[in-house]
């Protein structure tokens, strides 16, 4: 064979070699490029479902703490009647048929003790229960309810250990002394009716004092839509100086017998408050102790994905 020939077919050859040589690694290099676009694209994808799962536990935590603060689903009135005269029962009585709840019998403490003394007797009679209050709250009618106290626990009376304490004299002192008397409670006047239980454990509820007409019902409707607990008390003497009508009694009534219809409302007593506030927070408590509980595995979980994430995204670099 002449040697140009032979020369020709190596370089032929020559060729064809180098042309496998750059198609194989041609081939390799886009098969790793794809390999390397797949496996960014799957780290990626990884990285998203885990940062989806934390948006999901992170919305899951304050749905949590927000599920909290449902501590009731009743909105709960309490009927009471300020009386001055064992005659004013008569008036109770007639209110409490005519709407059908369980009427509270409230005393004024800055009244006569022996006065007192007997319309506890009398609203005892008619097994009703007794709220304490004083439109006027200072040290010496503080040792009238004491006075009180003593009277009705030695006479077997039962009474209510929560006080109504009117804004007015809400001060500090003068919760200072409805505890110290060995009261479990105290009625609080707020703009948005709340009720529930203080941070130092005494029951606390919302009240409205009656003795003129009010041009509206936004506090009873606030009560109904905060699902919260009050006290009406109606002052029969407002009723006989005609500050207070008969009409916006009616009204009133009638508006709470309607919302009661619900299930979410009810007439209700003193006692039957106290005992739901307090089982509302015993349950709060536990609820509290599983939110927690929950709150930490959630930021656990949370603190190992936010890892996975940034190991995936330091590989990416």
């Amino acid at each position: 064979m002449p040697d140009h020939v032979r020369r020709n077919i190596f370089f032929a050859l020559l060729s064809v070699i180098v042309l496998v040589v750059f198609g194989v690694m041609a081939y390799r290099y886009r098969s790793n490029a794809s390999d390397e676009k797949a496996r960014l694209e799957a780290a990626i994808a990884e990285a998203k479902e885990y940062e989806d799962e934390v948006t999901k536990l992170k919305r899951s935590i304050t749905s949590a703490a927000d599920s909290l603060t449902d501590t009731s689903e009743t909105a709960r009135f309490v009927v009471g009647f300020v009386i001055t005269s064992e005659e004013d029962m008569i008036y109770v009585e007639d209110k409490a048929t005519e709407y059908g709840f369980e009427p509270v019998i409230v005393l004024d403490c800055v009244d006569d003790l022996t006065v007192l003394q007997t319309l506890a007797a009398t609203a005892s009679s008619y097994e009703h229960e007794i709220m304490l209050t004083a439109s006027v709250y200072t040290t010496e009618i503080n040792e009238t309810v004491a006075a009180m106290m003593s009277y009705m626990s030695g006479a077997g009376i039962d009474y209510s250990d929560i006080f109504l304490l009117r804004s007015d004299y809400s001060s500090d002192s003068a919760v200072e002394m409805v505890i110290s008397d060995g009261f479990a409670g105290y009625t609080v006047y707020n703009s948005s009716p709340t009720s529930g239980i203080t941070s130092d454990g005494y029951i606390t509820f919302d009240y409205s004092y009656l003795t003129v007409d009010s041009t509206s019902f936004t506090r009873f409707s606030s009560s109904y839509s905060n699902l919260a607990s009050m006290i009406i008390a109606i002052d029969i003497d407002s009723i006989r100086s005609g500050t207070l009508t008969e009409t916006f009694i009616s009204m009133l009534l009638s508006t709470i017998a309607t919302y009661s219809e619900n299930d979410d409302c009810e007439f209700s007593t003193i006692a039957n408050v106290r005992e739901s506030l307090i089982r509302e927070n015993q349950t709060l408590e536990e609820r509290m102790v599983d939110y927690e509980a929950y709150v930490a595995e959630c930021e656990a979980r949370i603190d190992e994905l936010e890892e996975l994430i940034a190991e995936i995204y330091a590989q990416l670099d």
